[in-house]
């Protein structure tokens, strides 16, 4: 661990150390520049030849240029640095896809018209690897049914989690609406069940881009009012409103702040089955009621958890 931060520690020094020493030799040269251009047009304003503002305007033409020029160190770091990122991560991953994974494929046209009974019969999964992750589980859950569940770390609660939204291949039955899970594509049966995870992904954007990702035509008023149900209502309007950013990963918040943003966006989508991963895990104040572990739509209202 030591050797590889201290990798780490180097590599970012010598990527700054190349983008301050790209810009500082840009900015040299357009000052060298601009004091030419003022020495070659000086005697034109002593002549009349030129006029003081196009006197102005040769001098300012070689920094507008350069500073263009300036632009590029920082665009040629960042094309190397995705770059050496791909490569990476195309050499982490497998040639073919863990057969412990469940594929996309499937009905995309699937969309219940209502809430969806939920049923599990003898359903074992596994992650990839070979770790056990369920064994021999049955489950019914009806719309307007809130089940938890509950055990020890590694008892297998965010594996079945991962099974319900397709993450993982179930052995066994698992139907959703009557219908196996199997036949169904990973995107159209994740957007009848949604999953809010432990420790959800938060983008380097605004509070407000965060939550629109989930619903893009919803209002000010309706995302300050979905803050509200998760007790962060207070807290937005202390840093400023929807237009205070989160931090690349939400590093500016902390991670009950994050689950609670997290739990706001899927509230916001109103999936009508929610499976909740542990989302107050991380919270330290007075919480609200969210339920926790697998909750489906009331049928007269959005979900309550």
């Amino acid at each position: 661990m030591q050797t590889a931060d201290a990798a780490l520690r180097r590599a970012v020094t010598r990527a700054s150390l190349a983008q301050a020493v790209s810009a500082g030799v840009v900015s040299l040269l357009a000052g060298v520049a601009s004091v030419g251009a003022l020495a070659a047009a000086a005697p034109g304003l002593a002549t009349g030849a030129i006029d003081a503002p196009w006197l102005a305007v040769v001098v300012l033409v070689p920094m507008v240029v350069f500073e263009v020029f300036g632009a590029t160190s920082i665009a040629v770091s960042s094309w190397r640095s995705v770059r050496t990122s791909a490569e990476h991560i195309a050499d982490t991953l497998p040639d073919r896809m863990p057969e412990e994974l469940r594929s996309d494929d499937g009905d995309a046209s699937f969309a219940p018209p209502g809430t969806p009974a939920l049923r599990l019969r003898g359903v074992r999964v596994n992650w990839p690897g070979g770790d056990a992750g369920l064994r021999g589980v049955d489950l019914d859950l009806r719309p307007g049914e809130r089940v938890l569940v509950t055990g020890p770390g590694g008892a297998g609660k965010s594996s079945l989690a991962a099974a319900l939204v397709g993450f993982l291949r179930v052995e066994g039955e698992y139907t959703v609406d009557g219908r196996g899970a199997q036949t169904i594509a990973g995107p159209a049966l994740r957007r009848t069940i949604g999953l809010c995870e432990q420790s959800p992904q938060l983008f380097d954007e605004d509070i407000r881009q965060n939550l629109l990702f989930a619903r893009d035509t919803a209002t000010d008023e309706e995302l300050l009012a979905v803050l509200g149900r998760v007790g962060l209502g207070d807290w937005v309007r202390e840093r400023g409103g929807l237009d205070a950013r989160v931090g690349d990963r939400g590093a500016m918040v902390s991670g009950g702040q994050a689950q609670r943003l997290a739990l706001a966006r899927a509230l916001l989508r109103d999936f009508p089955v929610l499976v909740l991963d542990e989302p107050t895990a991380g919270w330290t104040r007075r919480r609200p009621t969210p339920c926790s572990g697998t909750c489906s739509r009331r049928p007269e209202s959005s979900p309550s958890c």
